[in-house]
């Protein structure tokens, strides 16, 4: 339980370097090879005594931090100057040398350093060419590099940052200004990774959130599409499946995943109008009369007044005011048509057609493929938008079994 609970923190960034000290009563010797490789740094056994306890946790941190020395590789053509740097660093830093672009090459491919002290003049391949030849490589596109060089000429030192280098150190090397070069680079990577590390943490967080409302948002609004179509008893999941056929129209017109994705959750609340009408019109097992059918064209202003307030998604009042707007200028509530009716009603008005032919209603069963087809053809220009009536057409030319009527609700987003 407790190396689970220590892997679970090694797989969280915010804590993964924690310094872990296990504290136990038992013989862990058989967990050492997995201690090792989740960064345990010492066992203490209970029961614990306060000096020898501190002298333990002393001696942990200190082989840990030993163990834990930066790796600085030089790559210079003079083993003395190899030699004099090594001399110079190894009581801060882990020295590996290099003298020629192959051991370079060949170290690199196998570990990462920390940071390079790279000499411009060598014989095969000089500093620029070699560090060219380094940022190919794997994860060392942004490797921490430092120039050495005996030159002191304008030129040299345009090109050693152009080159993308961070700093350069003349020869004959002075060891404070070497070590102090150094540590403030390594300084300064350290930070940039830590604040890298917090943003990629902190935007994980905003993503998980963001993730949670949207899908909080998603089950909202397919509760109210739900309690709208539980209202009529012949028209179950009808929101759902206008929804559905909506964002399948947009997606065929070439409209963008954000458009898909909104025209999805304006598709489940057309209707929401609908809950202020009364259940007896609703449900009624006949025909409308004419005054009943007046009542029936006010769900969406209905609707308008119930998302007026939603401003995050202006497009859903939009969706619920204009969905029974015609092309020709015969629809309701306000008489709009051709493209003056917005686009989204104009999608959803095909849609909602088409589940409205596709379902059985109280006074009549679901009319036959082909009759479903011919009615959406004759009503190009009248009724629907051309454009988005052709779309339809096409889907149901595709579903030569008539499943698309079965199947439109039970797909999510």
């Amino acid at each position: 339980m407790i190396l689970y609970s220590l892997e679970k923190i090694r797989a969280d960034k915010s804590i993964a370097e924690t310094k872990v000290i296990f504290l136990t009563a038992n013989d862990f010797s058989r967990y050492e090879d997995v201690s090792k490789r989740l960064g345990v740094l010492d066992f203490i056994s209970k029961p614990m005594y306060g000096p020898e306890t501190l002298e333990r946790i002393r001696k942990a941190f200190a082989k840990e931090d030993a163990n834990t020395k930066e790796t600085i590789l030089v790559i210079d053509d003079d083993r003395m100057n190899l030699k004099l740097a090594e001399h110079m660093l190894k009581s801060s830093y882990n020295v590996v040398m290099a003298i020629s672009y192959k051991e370079v090459l060949d170290f690199l491919s196998k570990e990462l350093p920390s940071l390079v002290l790279l000499d411009v003049h060598m014989p095969e391949m000089n500093g620029f060419e070699l560090l060219a030849e380094i940022r190919k490589l794997k994860d060392c596109d942004d490797l921490p590099v430092i120039f050495l060089t005996a030159d002191s000429d304008r030129e040299t030192e345009v090109r050693v940052f152009r080159e993308g280098a961070l700093d350069y150190i003349q020869k004959p090397f002075v060891q404070e200004v070497l070590l102090e070069r150094i540590k403030r680079i390594l300084s300064l990577r350290k930070l940039q990774t830590s604040l890298e590390r917090e943003v990629e943490r902190q935007t994980a967080e905003l993503e998980e959130s963001r993730r949670k409302h949207e899908i909080l948002s998603l089950q909202v609004v397919k509760t109210l599409a739900s309690a709208i179509d539980a209202k009529d008893r012949y028209t179950n999941g009808h929101s759902s499946r206008v929804a559905q056929y909506s964002k399948e129209i947009a997606l065929r017109a070439g409209k963008s995943i954000e458009y898909q994705d909104e025209i999805y959750f304006v598709g489940l609340l057309h209707d929401i109008g609908k809950i202020g009408i009364p259940d007896h019109i609703l449900n009624k097992n006949s025909r409308l009369s004419d005054e009943e059918y007046e009542i029936i064209k006010q769900h969406p202003s209905i609707g308008v007044e119930i998302l007026k307030n939603i401003t995050e998604m202006p497009n859903i009042v939009i969706g619920a005011h204009y969905h029974h707007e015609r092309f020709d200028g015969k629809g309701y509530p306000e008489g709009l048509s051709g493209k003056d009716i917005p686009e989204i009603a104009r999608i959803i008005a095909v849609a909602d057609a088409y589940d409205a032919m596709t379902s059985r209603r109280s006074y009549r069963s679901a009319l036959p493929h082909d009759v479903v087809r011919e009615e959406l053809a004759k009503g190009k220009n009248l009724q629907f938008d051309p454009d988005f009536a052709d779309v339809m057409i096409k889907m149901i030319d595709e579903d030569v079994r008539y499943e698309m009527r079965d199947d439109g609700a039970s797909q999510d987003p």
